[in-house]
């Protein structure tokens, strides 16, 4: 089942390129981050981020990179109807 957490979560690394950084931004511990990610991994099936044990850094694989693009749009969407069923509330007053 999709959920937009997750999908905050995802966008936030893919961002900042690092788990940790994106746990601070979203206010959440690294470890939240990471079971985030794998739980995306294993729900489509895919590497989402190549990881290196060198680096901190993760990139985006190629279907990372196509994910993101459907992320940022449901992601959009859900905030446009979060919006809108704002403002039919309040034009409901």
């Amino acid at each position: 089942m999709l959920d937009l957490r997750k999908l905050q979560t995802f966008r936030a690394v893919a961002v900042t390129s690092n788990f940790t950084r994106a746990a601070a931004q979203l206010g959440y511990c690294q470890s939240n981050v990471t079971t985030h990610i794998q739980a995306l991994e294993r729900e489509w099936g895919v590497f989402l981020f190549e990881r290196s044990r060198l680096s901190k850094t993760v990139v985006l694989t190629e279907e990372g990179r196509q994910a993101l693009e459907y992320a940022d749009r449901l992601l959009a969407l859900a905030a446009e109807t979060k919006a809108a069923l704002h403002s039919v509330a309040s034009d409901t007053r």
